[in-house]
């Protein structure tokens, strides 16, 4: 097997970034209209979702400190739909997980899968977390990007929270289940009019994942931050810098990678099928995050895996989130191979010259700041000037366990 060569690439994104981002939620906070007031011994419930966010622990702590400080009585409440395997215990597993404890928050940590029902928007049953139903008030903190399923002027952000982060298991497989993938602003203003929705917490990332933008608002501004920075956050979306490839390469998937596993606004959701019945663009994922806890949702994105990916899956928490998802071709398992070296062997032997496939690897669909590319892309990486070339050409070889080694 002639195998290609590859080279380190270097893609500039954006950097721009808040320094101090705590600092500025307190700012903000101090800031807040005078209609929203706190009064002494409220309970307020403030919002922590199963994505890492940077510095979402300080921005949280701010929250707090804000709220005890006018006499209220804050907690946590995991609004994270059907993740953790849909339990309450599961769900506040993944919040210790991130640094969310009652010790290090100094609030108690109220995880329950129980809800209640708001009523419906057109046919869809609106559910709400019962802790949060039940307090004086609910603050939202979310970061805001583009969303693999919803696409709609609003997808992740402040409302998507309301309707499937506080909707638990009930709301998330009820808003899924109805294939309408441009209903999170009208289920956000129903949840406002019917649940004690005190003010938010926006947040906007750079390609880098760094605080760019940080937003306190009161809830009738949700909808207009959600639909304006979705967009500012698509433009900032890194992405994969080539075009006709014969294969990508993804060394790692998972939860805290992206709500799929591996972001679809990266890959692709669905990928082209040509005239043969051939996927256009194999992929090809090599493992399983740890800190997915065996979720491996978006598995059946790939074309390929290895046996050690598989190995790592839970299957009850895979399906459980694929279910409530609806989408169930996502927790298909993929064509399973030893090695990564059978993985590239198999898709090379149907490259008439192996030695000129042309091929990106990335480490996630989360960091693609480098990737490592094959000799036959240099002459475009050289005519993009957003993208440079680092080091020298690099020989295609394998561990032990097949595994690639690109040094």
């Amino acid at each position: 097997m002639n195998y290609p060569r590859w080279i380190r690439v270097r893609q500039e994104l954006d950097r721009k970034r808040e320094e101090h981002p705590e600092k500025k939620v307190i700012d903000l906070l101090r800031s807040l209209p005078e209609g929203i007031s706190i009064r002494r011994g409220d309970r307020i419930g403030i919002t922590v979702g199963s994505r890492h966010i940077s510095n979402l622990a300080g921005i949280t702590r701010a929250v707090v400190d804000h709220i005890q400080s006018n006499g209220g009585r804050p907690f946590l409440v995991p609004a994270m739909g059907s993740h953790g395997g849909a339990t309450s215990e599961g769900q506040k597993r993944i919040l210790e997980e991130y640094g969310f404890t009652e010790e290090g928050m100094g609030v108690p940590i109220l995880s329950s899968m129980e809800v209640v029902l708001l009523g419906e928007v057109e046919g869809i049953p609106i559910y709400f977390d019962i802790n949060a139903y039940e307090s004086n008030g609910v603050v939202i903190i979310n970061r805001v990007k583009p969303h693999q399923v919803f696409k709609g002027e609003i997808q992740s952000g402040l409302n998507k929270m309301m309707g499937l982060g506080l909707g638990k298991k009930k709301g998330a497989d009820a808003i899924h289940q109805s294939g309408r993938t441009d209903i999170l602003g009208a289920i956000g203003d129903f949840i406002r009019s019917r649940a004690p929705i005190l003010f938010g917490v926006a947040i906007l990332e750079n390609a880098y994942n760094e605080t760019r933008d940080i937003a306190v608002l009161p809830s009738e501004k949700f909808k207009e931050i959600d639909q304006k920075w979705v967009k500012e956050s698509r433009a900032l979306l890194p992405k994969i810098p080539f075009r006709k490839l014969d294969m990508v390469v993804v060394d790692e998937m998972g939860k805290d990678i992206s709500g799929s596993g591996l972001d679809t606004n990266v890959i692709g959701f669905t990928r082209h099928i040509d005239h043969s019945g051939n996927v256009a663009v194999p992929l090809a994922v090599f493992d399983l995050t740890e800190k997915s806890g065996g979720n491996a949702i978006g598995v059946g994105l790939a074309d390929f895996v290895t046996r050690r990916l598989i190995k790592k899956m839970d299957f009850q928490k895979t399906y459980t989130n694929v279910i409530s998802t609806g989408i169930y071709s996502a927790g298909r398992i993929p064509m399973t191979f030893e090695s990564e070296r059978e993985i590239l062997t198999v898709v090379l032997k149907k490259i008439e010259a192996a030695e000129k496939a042309r091929m990106v690897r990335i480490k996630n669909t989360l960091h693609l700041e480098e990737c490592f590319v094959t000799e036959a892309l240099i002459p475009e990486a050289e005519k993009n000037d957003k993208l440079s070339l680092v080091g020298g050409l690099i020989e295609t070889s394998f561990d032990d366990q097949g595994n690639l080694i690109l040094s």
